[in-house]
């Protein structure tokens, strides 16, 4: 998988012994539902749907009347609007589920729970200022349902047993989490069964104890720099190139087979209000959400494999805080970005680097590891990103860009600093001497004097 440049490094050991730690972990399985077992989760799934939508109705209908009687000048007090917490919504979904949902006991209590605490949460988001005013859920294909611990569980290697419908297979062995049940160093916190693709899996969420090792001495550095012609580029602050992963671009790449599957698709009668899709446009359909499901499965495979060999194979890694929603907005590169999936790489990179007792240095986003010359420090001015090779203008030095940029990170890994240069204002003195050992050299060209002046 990895085109590298590497020589074996004997481990290192520790001069303190790990220590065990609990931490949360999630185990994510195939699940092989017969036809019955597939309805019976559906039918979670749309009354988890039914029941959020039922209480976000009633929550929503509530406050309008009070806020009508309350501009018509009428007193309202605090007791008659509806609460939002959790318990809140249980007690009013108690209260109100045998007109709203007489069927509500073919389902689970934990499907329930699951909806409100969704709701509840989606109202926390909305006073907080990270989210909308909740909406409806529409009814389509695919989902989620949320089960407490006591309504899940592992009945041995291969199969999991869920309230209200049994045992299912999975297609892969869950040994992994069993053994920790079996040794009680592991305690499922719940689970959640998904359909996504046309294809079913369930997430535990569990607490396991895990030996984590002492922080290494930082005596291999990296720095990554991330990219779209390459994906990831890693290098040694003396500039030796060690890391190479070609970008596979598997949107891309499966863009012209997901356009056939969709073109054959839309020939068919989908679902419309009143009409039920037919069995061609369902064979369609499915095949249309397999080539999805490959295309994730293969991005997500080639970004565990790499941040688990960073991870264990390295002592610090350096990598840049990049503005993704920014640069989404670039319609140009958009696609291609979202395809390389850079926030996830990140996402993995450190939870694992506490794992394996390596360390991660994030360097703030606005310092220029590309616009810098690795060899005497000069800053560019500007660097197009058509221009794939940087050249410096004082010292002659070309270099691949990317490597040019890894090359800068590792060094601020050095550093050991984690914010390296902010927008606008003086750095703070204790900062500039950790540049300065990172960058002995750095001075800014004429071009950039003459624009800054």
């Amino acid at each position: 998988m990895f085109d590298a440049l590497q020589v074996p490094i004997p481990a290192l050991e520790s001069k303190a012994n790990s220590t065990s730690s609990t931490v949360r972990q999630a185990y994510v399985f195939a699940l092989d539902p017969t036809t019955e077992q597939a309805d019976f989760l559906r039918s979670h799934i749309g009354g988890s749907r039914f029941c959020y939508n039922a209480l976000l109705s009633l929550v929503k209908a509530n406050w309008d009347d009070n806020l009508a009687r309350k501009n018509a000048g009428i007193d309202v007090s605090p007791e008659e609007w509806f609460g939002t917490s959790h318990f809140n919504l249980r007690s009013l979904w108690a209260e109100h589920r045998d007109e709203l949902a007489p069927w509500w006991g073919a389902n689970g209590w934990s499907t329930y729970n699951d909806a409100s605490q969704r709701l509840s949460r989606a109202f926390t988001n909305w006073r907080q200022g990270r989210a909308k005013f909740p909406v409806f859920k529409t009814k389509g294909p695919g989902g989620s349902v949320r089960f407490a611990n006591t309504a899940v569980r592992l009945a041995d290697s291969h199969h999991v047993v869920v309230s209200r419908i049994g045992e299912i297979k999975t297609y892969e062995s869950t040994r992994k989490l069993y053994r920790h049940l079996e040794r009680s160093t592991g305690r499922i916190l719940a689970a959640t069964v998904s359909e996504r693709c046309g294809r079913w899996s369930i997430s535990f969420d569990v607490d396991v104890e895990r030996n984590i090792p002492a922080m290494r001495l930082p005596v291999r550095i990296i720095g990554i720099d991330v990219g779209l012609s390459t994906l990831y580029t890693g290098a040694t602050p003396e500039g030796e190139p060690i890391l190479t992963v070609p970008n596979p671009r598997h949107f891309v790449s499966s863009q012209h087979r997901l356009a056939v599957a969709k073109r054959v698709e839309s020939r068919r009668q989908g679902p419309r209000n009143g009409v039920a899709p037919s069995n061609r446009w369902q064979r369609a359909h499915s095949r249309v959400q397999k080539i999805h499901s490959e295309i994730a499965n293969s991005r997500r495979n080639l970004i565990h494999q790499t941040t688990t060999h960073l991870a264990k194979q390295f002592d610090v890694i350096v990598i840049e805080d990049l503005n993704i929603a920014g640069m989404l907005k670039n319609h140009s590169l958009a696609k291609h970005i979202s395809d390389a999936s850079w926030g996830e790489f990140f996402r993995q990179l450190q939870y694992k680097t506490q794992w394996y007792g390596s360390a991660l240095v994030i360097v703030d986003r606005f310092y220029p590891s590309t616009k810098t010359c690795a060899r005497c420090g000069t800053v560019k001015a500007k660097l197009p990103l058509s221009m794939r090779e940087f050249a410096c203008d004082m010292c002659g030095h070309r270099i691949n860009r990317d490597l040019n940029a890894a090359t800068n990170l590792a060094r601020m890994g050095m550093a050991g600093t984690r914010s390296v240069i902010g927008r606008g204002g003086e750095v703070r003195p204790e900062q500039r001497i950790r540049d300065a050992r990172a960058h002995p050299d750095e001075a800014l060209t004429e071009a950039l004097t003459s624009v800054s002046a």
